[in-house]
């Protein structure tokens, strides 16, 4: 989502006032889940205002490793290309929400490696999403390796556009339109290719912050999902209230604690997870120190902020910082 604020103010556009959706938080790259046909949307309203029907294909080269945070240093820190790749079925459900569709296992079929997205209805809003998330792949995979990378076939589900000039001049590859499945197909040879920053020390250390915050992704219904994210959004203005999110919902107090209740949680539990969770991130940013992680965290007291953690993992915050 972060991606598309960016590109909409170098558009000269308010996309806070367009989407009516908060700002993205800076730092955090992982703990707010949008729902899939939520984004979708976004997309669609960005095309139109912008008169950009090939909006999927320019987002999707503004992108960085940076705009993935812990998963992006994962990819752009293996030895190769193929190593990083091949991660990306295991990681994909901290760069998006997953619903049908998600990637599949990769497979070898004859000289060249396939990554499948299965079908899936995906109609005209849909289309944008599938040709953001490709163009990113590309697009990442460019600022990662140490030279050109080359792809023999992009292939779409969705339904073939009138000109094909653009698709081929991005891809510099055959695309395909009217799929059974929507894929990409690397030559083997192009998976050899050394990444430019490999560090698998800092690939070892990452990737157990990731497994550990799969681990902790929210499987709730979207109801939860939706205090979560509500929460997420207050907590950098001080500790979010009961009262304020279910206000947010047009619904009592009472109710909220009532249906979260029925969901299996609490409003308490909530926060302390979303806390817990984005001080992990926060921390791994050298550039904040341990007060501004505390007021990013709506705590009023440094001190409040280093008891809560130590209970939550047992270490202190400079502790954490230097196990990682």
């Amino acid at each position: 989502m972060r991606i598309l604020f960016e590109y909409l103010k170098n558009q000269g556009i308010d996309a806070s006032k367009l989407l009516n959706e908060p700002t993205p938080d800076e730092v955090d790259r992982v703990l707010i889940r949008y729902p899939l046909q939520r984004w979708i949307s976004h997309l669609q309203c960005a095309a139109v205002r912008l008169g950009d029907p090939l909006l999927g294909l320019h987002l999707g080269k503004t992108v960085t490793p940076a705009h993935f945070g812990v998963i992006g240093y994962i990819f752009a820190s293996c030895p190769t290309l193929g190593a990083s790749l091949l991660r990306l079925q295991a990681y994909q459900r901290l760069i998006q929400e997953v619903e049908q569709g998600g990637l599949e296992a990769p497979i070898i079929d004859g000289s060249d490696l396939v990554l499948r997205w299965p079908a899936r209805s995906s109609g005209g809003h849909g289309r944008l999403h599938l040709e953001f998330g490709i163009a990113t792949l590309l697009q990442f995979s460019k600022c990662i390796s140490s030279k050109d990378v080359e792809w023999k076939q992009v292939s779409f589900i969705n339904p073939e556009p009138s000109s094909l000039h653009a698709y081929r001049d991005f891809f510099k590859c055959e695309v395909l339109f009217n799929q059974a499945a929507t894929s990409i197909r690397v030559p083997l040879h192009s998976l050899t290719v050394p990444l430019k920053k490999p560090e698998p020390v800092l690939v070892a250390l990452l990737e157990r912050q990731a497994n550990e915050f799969l681990n902790q992704l929210p499987t709730e219904n979207e109801f939860v999902m939706s205090v979560r994210r509500c929460i997420t959004s207050q907590i950098h203005e001080g500790e979010p209230e009961l009262d304020s999110v279910a206000s947010k919902f047009n619904i009592t107090p009472r109710t909220l604690r009532r249906r979260l209740d029925q969901c299996g949680t609490s409003f308490r539990v909530l926060l302390e997870k979303i806390r817990q969770q984005l001080a992990k991130q926060y921390l791994l940013d050298p550039t904040l120190q341990l007060s501004d992680i505390a007021q990013l965290l709506g705590y009023s007291e440094q001190s409040t902020f280093q008891r809560a953690f130590l209970r939550w993992t047992g270490l202190t915050p400079n502790a954490y910082k230097r196990s990682v």
